[in-house]
C-alpha cells in the first residue's frame, strides 16, 4: 500500500479527533487519550507531506 501513512493519518484524526471535538462542544470535557489520537493523526498527516516534498525534490533532474 503506497498511501498507507496518509490513510492512517487520517483514519486516526478523523476516529480520535472527531470524537473529541464532540465531547468537547457538547459536554465541556476534555479527554487526554482522544486529543492525543487526535495530534498523532495530524502528525502523521504531516510527515506524509513532508515525505511527498523531499521525494519531489530528489526527482529533479538537477539534482541527479
Amino acid at each position: 500500500m503506497k498511501y498507507w501513512l496518509m490513510s492512517l493519518g487520517i483514519s486516526l484524526t478523523i476516529i480520535f479527533g472527531g470524537g473529541f471535538l464532540i465531547r468537547l462542544f457538547r459536554d465541556g470535557d476534555f479527554y487526554i487519550a482522544e486529543f492525543t489520537g487526535g495530534i498523532i493523526g495530524i502528525n502523521l498527516l504531516l510527515i506524509r507531506l513532508f515525505i511527498t516534498k523531499k521525494n519531489s525534490k530528489t526527482d529533479d533532474v538537477l539534482f541527479k
